[in-house]
Order: structure tokens, then C-alpha cells, then sequence
């Protein structure tokens, strides 16, 4: 093929995608020459338009326009200063996520690329390798329509036609683009542009030339995806505190214990001058490592570590707003240890197998109360608790005792969109450390777990995994 014939079939590929505005998004004339584009309760303000920009603007709610062709709007009202002008703002709105790529013929809308960050430049060189899709990939349902990511990739692809659907789906082993024609009733041109959005947005692997390593060997799917979902960068979801569920859900407060408890323990308070007598920061931290061999557990140290720990030292309210301007008053909370928004969405659970004082059985400790409430005697469910503890540290023997920490999602996920488990984690790691540095200054064994067993927990405190559970574990121990 001569570069001119190649040059043109690039250009009929590009022809067949419109620019157009995101889904859910909006445009409104905003004074004498200014347009307020929404979506989904973000907005972007773009004032002072020029007369053949705005009528430009304006155009990409009808799907019916290449760029070229909006550029071509633009530069006949005010020539090169109004393509510049008009490439300038697109430029602008792209990059903030409200333009997508609509694959149309014939008015049958077949996809639409939307690039989460930055401007999209696509890969329209010929692909020489065969490809399919990338183990990062993956189809979910959004609204009445079926959405394709990547978790290594910063775009979408929304697709509404099953053509494309069926075309996905041949993608599972390697192939090339000739093999992919008359495969689907779907035209050559509709075909190699989907291909052109799937390379350009990182959804393909290409069969390698040289059998080396390479990194994204190392990456799972979903480590990969909750890396990159949780953080800025490579996607342009809601992020953050948007407490997107005022006026639908009442905020949680926090659980102050669970009713029916077959017993209740309160423990001692430590006496301020025990605490005073502590050795020092720097002395816990030097001397701070993990225990995987015990004998048997002392209930007033115990006692001692939940209340420097982990209690609750008080409540109150907070006035929070989203950015519709809704309102709504929730609790926050303070404690020994430090958390995201003053949340404080863990609560902790004891699993006891040998400690002098308490019977062997499942405890939640009521940090607002300084009390172990006890919810289940030994049983199965224990027993394979402190299996599951004795299997991740690779001890030979049974640890006395295991803290869960188990999370309270509707309290997170009310305040957090998109970032919630991410934080909770993070709490997680921040509890780790101050359990590890006052159990080293009372002389006990402590060990933090890797992993535990969320539906043996869910059995023990009768609650389902979408609202509370484990998401972190703690041995503890007297020294042998």
C-alpha cells in the first residue's frame, strides 16, 4: 500500500467517530458568551467565547461532527484564529473528561470512547502482530449499557451495540485483523476503527517478538485495578469525600456494642502513672518486632493494650456538604490512633483461645465503654479463626489470641466515593503500628496477619460482607 493510500485509510477510520460530548453531560449557555458544561455534579465553565467557538461548542450534543468537521465550522467563520481557538478548548474540555469518540455509520451508534485523562492520540499505525485482549481488560454494566475498561489503560469504551459485544468476545485468544473480518455482520472500516479505539486505549496484547519478562507479568488484575482506580492519574471517577448520599441514606453512627451478649466483661482502667512509667518512643520502636511463639495471654495486660490502644475518647457532630449543596450533620469520633476523616470505622473483635481471666470464645471489645462483650462460646467457627492465624504466621502452635478488625462499610462508603476500601486498608496499617508499639512497651507478643477468612468471621458476628468484614488481624501473647 503507497503511504497516500495508507495516509487516506487512516483518515476514513478517524472520519467514523464523532466527537461528542460524555455521557450524562450537559451543556448550558451561561451569559452572552460563555457555556457551563455538567456531569454528574462536576461542572467546567468556559467563558468569553469567540462567536464561531461557541456555535462549534454548541454542535457536539448532536454526535453528527468529526473534530475536522468542527474545526472546518470555525475556520469559516474566523479562519485560523478560530481553529486555534476552538482546538484550544477542546483540548481543554478533553482533558477534563467531558468529550468522548462516538463510532457511528449510518446513524447506528456502535461505541463511544471516552479518555479518562489527558488528550487522546490514537494509534492508527497497522498493527503487524497478532493481539487479543489484555488480562487487564474487563466488561461491566453501567446504567443500560455494557462499559469496557482496562486497568492498565486511562479509557473507557461504552458499547451499545451487540456487534461490538461479539467482537470483544473473539478477542479471548490471539488474532489478527483479517481473521476478525466477516466474522461479525459488522462492516471492515466499523471493524479496524474499534480496533484503532482498543489500541489506542490500551486494551490489546500484542504477541511478543522475544519471549523476555516483561513487568506486567508481575501485576494481577485486580492489584492492578485497585491501584489504579483508588488514585489520581489514570481515571477521572468521583474521588474522595462527596458524600454522594445525602438526602437518600441517613448517615451511620457508630455501632456502640452488640445486644444479646452471652457475657460482659468491663476491664480495669489503667492507672495514669503505669502509663507514665512507658519507655520511650524511640526505645519501642528499636525494640519493636514480630512474636510467633507465646505462652499464654495475661488479661490485665490485655485490658491495658485495648485501652491505650484502641478506645473510643469521645464524639461529635460535623456539618458536611456535597457539591450540590446539600447538607447533612454526621459523627465523628477520636481515639488513641489516628483515621481517615475521624471516621473511625473499625470496630475489633477477640478471638480467644488462652488467656487467664477469659473464657476460650469470639469477644467484641466496646471501645466506648472499655468492655469485652462475649457474642460466641469456642466453637467451630473460633477454632478455625485460629487456624487460619496459626497457617499465615507458620506457627506450629495456636496463637492465645487474635484481633480482627473488621470495618464498618456504610460508614465509609456514605462519606468516600471511590476510595473508601482504600483508606479503611491504610487505617488498618495505621492500627498495626500503635498495637505493635504499646504491646513491645508492655512487654507482650504481637504479630500483624497478612490475610484471615471473611465468611468464617461473617458467621461468628451474623452480619454479611457488604456490611462489616474483616479486614485485618493481630496476634498477641505473653513471651515464652
Amino acid at each position: 500500500m503507497t503511504m497516500e493510500n495508507n495516509t487516506a485509510k487512516k483518515s476514513t477510520e478517524l472520519n467514523l467517530l464523532k466527537l461528542s460530548l460524555k455521557q450524562d453531560t450537559r451543556i448550558e449557555v451561561k451569559g452572552q458568551d460563555g457555556l457551563l458544561f455538567s456531569n454528574k455534579g462536576n461542572f467546567f465553565v468556559i467563558e468569553n467565547l469567540r462567536p464561531s467557538t461557541c456555535t462549534a461548542l454548541k454542535l457536539l450534543e448532536n454526535n453528527k461532527y468529526t473534530k475536522t468537521e468542527l474545526g472546518s465550522i470555525a475556520f469559516e467563520q474566523e479562519g485560523y484564529n478560530g481553529l486555534n481557538y476552538l482546538n484550544l478548548h477542546l483540548d481543554r474540555l478533553e482533558k477534563a473528561g467531558y468529550l468522548a469518540y462516538t463510532l457511528m455509520d449510518n446513524n447506528t451508534v456502535f461505541c463511544s470512547y471516552e479518555q479518562m485523562t489527558g488528550a487522546t492520540g490514537f494509534c492508527t499505525d497497522q498493527i503487524s502482530q497478532q493481539f487479543r485482549l489484555s488480562k487487564f481488560a474487563f466488561i461491566r454494566r453501567e446504567g443500560a449499557h455494557f462499559l469496557l475498561e482496562s486497568a492498565l489503560g486511562q479509557a473507557r469504551i461504552i458499547i451499545y451495540d451487540q456487534r461490538i459485544l461479539g467482537l470483544v468476545s473473539l478477542l479471548s485468544t490471539f488474532t489478527t485483523k483479517g481473521a476478525l473480518i466477516g466474522e461479525q455482520h459488522i462492516n471492515t472500516s466499523i471493524l479496524e476503527t474499534f480496533i484503532t479505539l482498543l489500541h489506542t486505549g490500551e486494551f490489546l496484547e500484542f504477541e511478543p517478538v522475544v519471549n523476555m519478562p516483561s513487568p506486567e507479568e508481575l501485576w494481577s488484575f485486580h492489584d492492578l485495578l485497585f491501584h489504579t482506580r483508588t488514585r489520581y492519574g489514570r481515571q477521572n471517577y468521583n474521588l474522595g469525600a462527596t458524600y454522594r448520599f445525602i438526602n437518600r441514606i441517613p448517615p451511620k453512627k457508630a455501632s456502640r456494642g452488640e445486644a444479646g451478649a452471652l457475657a460482659e466483661i468491663y476491664l480495669s482502667v489503667p492507672d495514669p502513672k503505669e502509663i507514665y512509667l512507658s519507655e520511650s518512643l524511640d526505645h519501642c520502636m528499636g525494640q519493636r518486632h514480630s512474636t510467633r511463639a507465646f505462652k499464654g495471654l495475661d488479661l490485665q495486660l490485655l485490658s491495658m493494650l485495648l485501652y491505650r490502644c484502641l478506645r473510643i475518647k469521645g464524639s461529635q457532630p460535623y456539618a458536611v456538604a456535597n457539591a450540590a449543596g446539600n447538607t447533612e450533620e454526621i459523627e465523628t469520633l477520636s481515639a488513641p490512633y489516628p483515621s481517615g476523616g475521624s471516621m473511625y470505622e473499625l470496630t475489633f473483635y477477640i478471638t480467644v483461645y488462652e488467656c487467664e481471666g477469659l473464657e476460650p470464645g469470639f469477644y467484641q471489645y466496646n471501645a466506648f465503654e472499655h468492655k469485652l462483650c462475649l457474642l460466641q462460646r469456642k466453637n467451630k467457627d473460633t477454632d478455625t479463626m485460629m487456624w487460619y492465624a496459626r497457617a499465615c504466621t507458620g506457627s506450629e502452635h495456636l496463637p492465645p489470641a487474635v484481633i480482627t478488625f473488621a470495618a464498618d462499610f456504610e460508614r465509609m462508603f456514605w462519606k468516600y466515593e471511590n476510595m473508601a476500601y482504600a483508606a479503611i486498608l491504610k487505617n488498618v496499617g495505621v492500627v498495626f503500628q500503635t498495637l505493635y508499639l504499646v504491646a513491645t512497651d508492655l512487654g507482650l507478643g504481637a504479630c500483624a496477619i497478612g490475610n484471615g477468612n471473611i465468611e468464617t468471621f461473617g458467621r461468628l458476628t451474623k452480619k454479611t460482607v457488604l456490611q462489616e468484614s474483616s479486614v485485618g488481624e493481630f496476634i498477641l501473647g505473653n513471651h515464652q
